[in-house]
């Protein structure tokens, strides 16, 4: 049976890019049964590259690096590409100009997801770049939707939970009450959703209260990801 294949840039970490990979085989699964899966092309990069962009705020090298990237995933065979990481979402747009194949812009997916719920004010958890940062805000501005932050120490406990700990795949119970904590308060300064603009940040859902409703991102882009593979489907 011919399938689409999909184009993963991962390693942005390495963690959520594991669960893009699973996630992705169970819903080819869950479509087709047997033994079929996901046709995947992934481009796994080292971190510490990303990194080294990101802290510098050297957003035009960070596109060149991702440029060639997708680049390679296109000429491997690639039908669409998913950048699965919302941080490293930040030049989408300029990057899917480059390319002659889909790029599935995460921030604009989680925006349109968002707002087909009839939210009208989310509270926003991610690295600093995403929550303190205009590049993800934008995307939820342009229709109508109100984004609201943690204070800058509760902002900071996320961007550490991530990088320190989350990446590196240490998932712990006390930072998950943290992360909830933090949401919580969101939620009291009248956010409707959580969102967690963290590929990472899902990986905490075992451990979390379920007390307030949150917007996984991977899924999200999962099910984009299944909607281009299995398009003739109506819902």
């Amino acid at each position: 049976m011919h399938l689409k294949t999909i184009g993963l840039l991962g390693g942005v970490g390495w963690t959520s890019t594991m669960e893009y990979y699973r996630r992705l085989n169970e819903a080819v699964y869950h479509e087709l049964g047997g033994h079929h899966s996901a046709k995947i092309l992934l481009s796994s990069v080292n971190f510490d590259d990303i990194l080294r962009f990101q802290s510098s705020g050297n957003s035009e090298a960070e596109e060149n690096f991702l440029r060639l990237e997708l680049s390679k995933l296109e000429r491997a065979g690639a039908d669409c590409i998913a950048i699965c990481s919302n941080t490293t979402n930040k030049t989408a747009e300029s990057l899917a100009r480059i390319i002659n194949i889909p790029l599935l812009n995460l921030p604009e997916l989680v925006a349109q997801k968002v707002a087909s719920l009839g939210v009208s004010m989310i509270g926003l958890l991610g690295t600093k770049y995403v929550m303190y940062g205009s590049f993800y805000k934008n995307y939820f501005s342009k229709l109508g939707i109100e984004v609201i932050v943690p204070n800058p120490s509760d902002g900071a406990s996320v961007h550490t939970i991530i990088y320190d700990e989350l990446v590196k795949g240490s998932v712990l119970r006390r930072s998950a009450v943290e992360v909830d904590r933090i949401a919580s308060s969101l939620m009291v300064s009248g956010a409707e959703v959580i969102v967690y603009g963290c590929t990472e940040l899902p990986l905490l859902l075992k451990h979390s209260s379920g007390k307030y409703p949150v917007i996984d991102t991977i899924a999200v882009h999962v099910e984009a990801l299944r909607k281009f593979i299995f398009p003739d489907e109506k819902n």
